[in-house]
């Protein structure tokens, strides 16, 4: 008898995943910028929500340069990304200051587990902030195939929930959060309808969609778009 992956999470929250448009994963290699609806660097409000709501990004959000990752926990190539390029970019421009980084959720298949990690990652913010999401994320990418290809998955992901102190009662309230479906939902609709983003992962500079394969790329990209912002700021 065939094994459905859908029998691996309790019946809502498969239904839930079940709506969302799933985007492909797909490790492209460097393109030509693509026209977005601006070109400035974007803010966050102070408006904005915080916790499991909020925007989840790292580095100085005064930066003149904003860097947007539109990513699935269950890509591969999202994963191999952030095992081989993104240690470099976090180092040399993120923990510098020099931009500012933000992460959004564009899952992929498996659905019931792209997005259920997602939420826990999200969830772990609640009570940790953006330093709680990027562990679980950094987690996630990290023992990708373990959970993903694992007899129990959901079993797995309540490992990781554990290392936030995320117990299994928390765990299952948290993937009943609708809220956290709508957010994802929308940063699927924004990607797609305001960059055009298609597949994963996929990089947004400054309003122009970019996709990367390797560190030096994505290096060379910021740089030029860290020079355009002190050029355009002297002008």
């Amino acid at each position: 008898m065939s094994f459905s992956p859908y029998r691996r999470f309790p019946a809502h929250a498969v239904f839930l995943a079940m709506g969302l448009s799933l985007a492909a994963c797909s490790g492209a290699s460097s393109d030509e910028p693509k026209a977005a609806a601006n070109n400035a660097a974007e803010t966050i409000s102070a408006d904005d929500p915080e916790g499991a709501l909020g925007e989840m990004s790292q580095g100085n959000p005064d930066a003149t340069v904003t860097l947007i990752e539109y990513a699935s926990v269950t890509c591969p190539h999202c994963a191999s990304f952030h095992e081989s390029a993104f240690p470099t970019v976090k180092e040399n421009y993120i923990d510098t200051g020099k931009i500012n980084f933000v992460f959004r959720e564009f899952p992929t298949s498996p659905p019931e587990l792209s997005i259920a990690g997602s939420m826990v990652a999200r969830c772990a913010a609640d009570k940790g902030g953006d330093d709680a999401y990027f562990l679980v994320i950094d987690s996630l990418f990290k023992t990708q195939r373990a959970w993903v290809l694992a007899d129990s998955p959901r079993d797995e992901l309540l490992k990781v929930a554990a290392q936030i102190g995320m117990d299994e009662a928390a765990f299952d309230e948290c993937i009943r959060r609708n809220e956290l479906l709508d957010l994802i939902n929308e940063n699927v609709e924004e990607g797609r309808n305001r960059y055009n983003v298609r597949s994963t992962p996929s990089f947004v500079i400054n309003g122009q969609l970019r996709h990367f394969s390797n560190a030096e790329e994505l290096s060379k990209a910021l740089d030029e778009a860290l020079a355009k912002a002190e050029a355009d700021a002297a002008e």
